[in-house]
């Protein structure tokens, strides 16, 4: 039986954290229920570049999940996803900076192989939960301060539970393989009943 798989097509590590939430087979199927699978997660996205393997270290390093703490952040930040007007940004920035405050960050450079540029990257003082939600508060506020969050967009097919950065202006789904060719398929199927 096929199941749910981690994407990374959210553009930022912060719209992947929410991405972890998807419709399935009729029902909403949370992707990281459990320790194992956060760090799978984790690791699924130190591989696809949206981590440092420095930062995915710290994280790991505690075993402590405290898998509640990290739905109730995935869901204010989806609901403030749905509204983003100046009054939810005053509300959900306090929000953000107290979590940050209770794990405070260091800062260490990379160089990106491709272009030999250095980036300053954000390390956790703290494992776990608490280290994830400072690293997830610390991209949820770099996109709300730059014009990303303008760019910010949910995927049209109404089933589909993914944010993403629509960066062209003209994207439509979360990915063209997945929901892109459903609705198509969908349409197509719709016009041919029609005409029959």
């Amino acid at each position: 039986m096929k199941k749910p798989v981690f994407t990374d097509f959210g553009d930022r590590f912060v719209l992947d954290f929410v991405n972890t939430v998807q419709y399935f087979r009729g029902k909403t199927t949370d992707m990281i229920d459990s320790p194992s699978a956060v760090i799978a997660w984790l690791s699924f996205m130190t591989e696809n570049g949206k981590i440092a393997s420095v930062q995915y270290q710290k994280l790991v390093a505690d075993s402590s999940w405290d898998l509640p703490l990290l739905g109730e952040f995935r869901q204010r930040l989806r609901s403030f996803l749905e509204d983003r007007s100046l009054k939810k940004i005053k509300q959900f920035s306090p929000y953000l900076t107290d979590i940050m405050t209770g794990s405070p960050l260091t800062f260490t450079m990379r160089a990106d192989p491709e272009t030999m540029n250095l980036h300053l990257v954000p390390v956790p003082q703290r494992g776990s939960v608490s280290g994830l939600l400072a690293l997830l508060s610390y991209d949820a506020m770099e996109m709300i301060t730059t014009d990303a969050l303008e760019r910010v967009k949910k995927c049209e097919n109404p089933t589909c539970l993914a944010y993403f950065i629509n960066n062209s202006g003209k994207r439509k789904w979360c990915s063209m393989e997945t929901c892109g060719n459903r609705r198509k398929s969908f349409r197509h199927y719709q016009r041919y009943r029609r005409s029959s």
